[in-house]
């Protein structure tokens, strides 16, 4: 009868440390789940920030939502696709292009919150910096892209508008902004090291993130 006890006690000391060992290692799974879970998680984000710099037809504002005053952030550099997004030029030659573009944009006065971009109802819109007016003239949206027309000027200046997470971003290519910036009274010749840079990353558009 001893003999009986004792194995019924070593079969229960068993099953409590098996029950043991099996918490342990749901606890180490629920572990490695949660971890699993997060990168996923924190990779999805990076995904989403990704594609939200790819330009998107769907991200074009219309007529209504650009109305009103837009003041300048910081420099933006978007892509037209999302290869041109993953290429290794894009992925290297972004940063270097934003602190190239607002080092040059820096000297010409254009620094957060010094200029303003105003679109009016009746198509009309203006530019100022430190609440000055720089310059003005008429837009109209096109498909995908908002055509400047500066005061004085015959051809306009095309460029390409997104509306991303609040802010109106637009951006054009390294020619586009040339002429945008010698209608708003800047030099241009400083520009060449940014052209520069942008040579070297197919796809890659630059120019300005605004936000009311």
């Amino acid at each position: 009868m001893k003999k009986f006890f004792a194995v019924i006690i070593c079969a229960m000391l068993s099953v409590n440390v098996a029950n043991a060992q099996l918490d342990k290692l749901l606890n180490k799974a629920k572990e490695v789940a949660g971890a699993a879970a997060s990168k996923a998680s924190g990779n999805s984000s990076s995904t989403i920030a990704s594609i939200a710099n790819v330009i998107s037809s769907k991200l074009v504002p219309t007529s209504s939502q650009i109305v009103g005053t837009w003041t300048y952030q910081k420099p933006a550099v978007m892509f037209t696709s999302s290869n041109a997004l993953k290429s290794a030029a894009g992925s290297l030659g972004s940063a270097a292009v934003e602190n190239k573009l607002q080092t040059y944009l820096s000297k010409v006065g254009i620094t957060k919150g010094k200029m303003a971009m105003a679109f009016e109802s009746d198509k009309t819109f203006s530019v100022t910096r430190s609440g000055k007016k720089i310059a003005s003239g008429t837009y109209t949206i096109e498909g995908n892209e908002v055509s400047l027309t500066f005061k004085g000027k015959k051809n306009p200046c095309k460029v390409t508008p997104q509306l991303d997470n609040g802010t109106l971003v637009i951006v054009m290519d390294a020619t586009k902004l040339k002429t945008f910036m010698e209608n708003l009274g800047n030099n241009v010749s400083q520009l060449a090291s940014v052209v520069s840079l942008l040579k070297q990353a197919d796809g890659m558009k630059i120019g300005v993130r605004l936000g009311k």
